[in-house]
């Protein structure tokens, strides 16, 4: 692959993360729950979500969109790993 194809497809994936990631599908996270999460991680999410200005996108959006695409790359495994350990009472 030459240096250009390797930099175009870097350039791809910068689009593809910002398409997938940084985009505002809810209007407000008032109807979510509260969950905690570490001060440095919170606080890199933030900056992350800041870069995105014009588009404001919320916090709340980004980490939705992030676990929704954690849910469709590991749904299998995910499903598998509950499968096994899970034990019915009858």
């Amino acid at each position: 692959m030459s240096k250009k194809q390797k930099k175009l497809k870097q350039v791809e994936e910068k689009k593809q993360y910002s398409y997938m990631f940084l985009v505002n599908r809810f209007p407000s996270g008032r109807n979510g729950k509260v969950v905690y999460i570490r001060p440095e991680y919170h606080e890199r999410l933030i900056r992350i979500v800041q870069l995105t200005r014009e588009e404001k996108t919320t916090l709340y959006s980004y980490i939705d969109n992030i676990l929704e695409h954690h849910f469709r790359e590991f749904g299998d495994d995910i499903t598998d790993y509950f499968n096994e350990r899970f034990k019915p009472i009858l």
